[in-house]
């Protein structure tokens, strides 16, 4: 498993933020990685259930997972995303902080499946660039909700 943690600070409001973020095709203006994130369900409200289809790009090759969003509350989401590859899980918390700014805190892991499982180690770098990536770009489009 590779696993990568990040912790941002906006002062866009909390419910603001989880709004925006429980829409997972958002993630293509803020993860450099995915090329496309679209829904793959009927539409309608973004609610746990919800399921999109992520074309992402991950150590120079593409590849695509079916997310679901797997659980929302009012400070956290957790999508899952799966191939036969791999299993992807992003859980995102965002919560007031002490100084009346919004804490986010990004947390991902990559489960590999099969003969992938002993690439995890190697693979470790790439995903700490994807995760400097997020930390880099997600703030400021959170700031211009």
């Amino acid at each position: 498993m590779v696993s990568v943690q990040r912790e941002m600070s906006v002062s866009t409001p909390v419910e603001t933020v989880i709004g925006y973020l429980a829409d997972f095709g958002h993630a293509e203006v803020w993860d450099s990685g995915t090329r496309s994130c679209t829904r793959s369900d009927d539409g309608g409200p973004v609610e746990v259930g919800s399921t999109w289809r992520n074309v992402s790009v991950f150590n120079g090759r593409e590849t695509e997972l079916n997310y679901q969003l797997v659980s929302r509350t009012p400070s956290r989401l957790t999508f899952v995303g799966e191939n036969p590859t791999v299993t992807a899980t992003s859980d995102i918390r965002v919560e007031p902080s002490d100084d009346g700014a919004t804490k986010v805190t990004y947390h991902a892991d990559l489960r590999f499946k099969g003969l992938l499982k002993l690439a995890a180690p190697f693979l470790r770098r790439e995903f700490e660039r994807l995760g400097d990536e997020v930390e880099r770009l997600l703030p400021p489009v959170l700031e211009r909700l």
